[in-house]
């Protein structure tokens, strides 16, 4: 049976559901959380993964039947995604929404590591290319901080289903666009707020309300190989394989 689009893409974005003024240090602490599995060469080696602002980190929790509503309604897995930040002490924190229940799930920000190692998946990071500057980082600090307990957009989801979407063809040149300040959000929404409040994203050519997680991800409909290395595979413990999954999140 054919799910609704409406309902679909509802059940899409509701998988992204799982400071202002002040100076901010952009120095992280040296110990790493867990490990990446990097490419190189022809070969994949774990490397220490030291967070830093800006890097995208991106989920699946291999929930088949919400695989199946992300190919009804155009996309596909990884279902969540959110993007590294430097907390107001200065330590890799993330810029999130999640909640027990999906209507009552909130932007947040939470450790790095605890964010991790409590997601129910996998998780692969792109990590930027050029770190931040100081200016930028704090930037995106101040921007995560202003969003901190806003809710999660469930109405514009559902209207994510409609004719009414800004996602392609001429809605998407006309409506696709970039908001800072919203009440609600969705996860890849509030990402690509964060990252072009923070001048890493081109707000010509990446739209917050026209962007999926699968977008951020693999190059596909969004090339973002100029800012970020390719997606690796985390790891939790630096001497433990990575690789079990890398081809089923794509």
């Amino acid at each position: 049976m054919r799910l609704p689009r409406t309902l679909a893409l509802s059940v899409l974005l509701g998988a992204c559901a799982p400071l202002i003024g002040q100076q901010v240090s952009t120095t992280f602490a040296p110990a790493p959380v867990g490990s990446l599995a990097v490419a190189a060469e022809n070969r994949v080696e774990n490397a220490p993964y030291h967070p830093q602002p800006g890097d995208l980190c991106i989920c699946d929790d291999f929930n088949r039947f919400r695989h199946a509503v992300y190919r009804l309604a155009g996309t596909a897995a990884p279902t969540h995604v959110c993007m590294v930040i430097a907390d107001r002490d200065g330590k890799p924190a993330v810029l999130d929404i999640g909640g027990p229940k999906l209507i009552t799930s909130k932007v947040l920000i939470m450790d790095v590591e605890m964010r991790f190692l409590t997601y129910p998946g996998d998780i692969q990071v792109r990590r930027l290319k050029q770190p931040l500057t100081p200016e930028q980082s704090r930037e995106l600090t101040e921007f995560a901080y202003a969003q901190e307990g806003k809710g999660f957009a469930l109405s514009r989801v559902i209207l994510q289903g409609t004719p009414l979407s800004a996602r392609k063809g001429l809605r998407k040149t006309l409506f696709a666009k970039t908001d800072f300040n919203r009440t609600r959000w969705f996860c890849s929404e509030i990402v690509v707020a964060a990252g072009t409040r923070a001048q890493i994203f081109n707000p010509r050519e990446v739209f917050a309300n026209a962007t999926y997680p699968r977008d951020l991800a693999f190059d596909e409909t969004i090339n973002l190989s100029t800012l970020y290395h390719p997606a690796s595979m985390w790891s939790p413990n630096p001497a433990r394989p990575a690789l079990e999954h890398s081809a089923s999140m794509k």
